[in-house]
């Protein structure tokens, strides 16, 4: 996607307004939706299918200025999901903030601060094809990572982290196994696993099955059901399901309530899915 680098227009009061692009012929126009103030980049303006996401390629900030905050809009006439992602290796992608976009209404999230290497904004549209979208990004250099108002040392109190003979505790992750499906032979949901709290889920999938399909879910707050996309453990591939067996996918599920992997048609055998999630 060619990113178009531009002033937000003002619009008749003499503010400067957020816009949605408008495609006429060759050509794409602006109008204001909404009063805002700043420069943004535009991202994508195609129109997402039902369920269809759109993820911006993977953004080191660690450049010749540092990027420290970022802050995305998003405008779409169906209902969808604006998340901002990280990641330390610009492979496996973390959740760090994510606000519903309502239908006609243009959407912000707040300054995020940044404390990975790379980031992303990533939308997920809802079960309804749009026919207008865009996500807009905005960029905050030069601030250091770690903002700290006292002038005088900060006093730390390391009583409660060590041990009697003044080793340090470490506090080991905890970890979660499901069973989402076991032997199964039909289609079907199978057990949810919720989250409370869990970042990180890893799932096996293998059987006898000739054929196979599972499409792995999220579950919002709001009971909405969205793909959620997985990294394939043996080639880095991405994908929100998969035909094959034996295998081990990643993925990160901050933010979610419930995680499925529904087997969507098998033939010829059995399939289990098991996961086991890391908070």
């Amino acid at each position: 996607m060619v990113k178009y680098q531009y002033e937000f227009p003002l619009d008749k009061t003499g503010k400067a307004g957020a816009v949605k692009p408008y495609r006429g012929g060759k050509n794409d126009f602006v109008t204001p939706v909404a009063n805002l103030s700043g420069v943004a980049e535009i991202l994508t303006n195609a129109a997402l299918k039902a369920t269809e996401a759109y993820s911006q390629l993977g953004q080191d900030r660690l450049g010749a200025v540092l990027i420290s905050k970022v802050k995305g809009w998003a405008y779409a006439d169906r209902e969808g999901t604006l998340f901002v992602e990280e990641s330390d290796n610009n492979n496996v992608w973390t959740t760090t903030a994510a606000v519903n976009a309502a239908a006609g209404v243009l959407t912000e999230t707040d300054w995020v601060y940044l404390s990975k290497r790379y980031y992303r904004f990533r939308y997920v549209n809802g079960n309804l094809q749009q026919s207008e979208f865009a996500v807009y990004q905005s960029v905050g250099a030069g601030e250091m990572d770690v903002r700290v108002s006292e002038k005088a040392p900060l006093q730390i109190d390391f009583s409660t982290i060590q041990t009697d003979d003044g080793l340090l505790k470490v506090k080991a992750r905890n970890t979660v196994d499901c069973v989402f499906h076991e032997n199964a032979d039909s289609a079907g949901e199978g057990a949810a696993l919720p989250v409370n709290g869990a970042a990180h889920l890893l799932v096996e999938v293998y059987g006898t099955a000739e054929t196979s399909e599972v499409k792995f879910w999220g579950k919002l707050l709001s009971g909405q059901k969205l793909p959620i996309r997985g990294v394939k453990s043996d080639d880095a591939s991405s994908a929100s399901g998969t035909l094959g067996k034996a295998e081990a996918w990643a993925f990160e599920i901050k933010g979610f309530k419930e995680i499925i992997m529904e087997i969507a048609s098998i033939t010829g055998g059995s399939l289990s899915v098991k996961g086991t999630a890391i908070s």
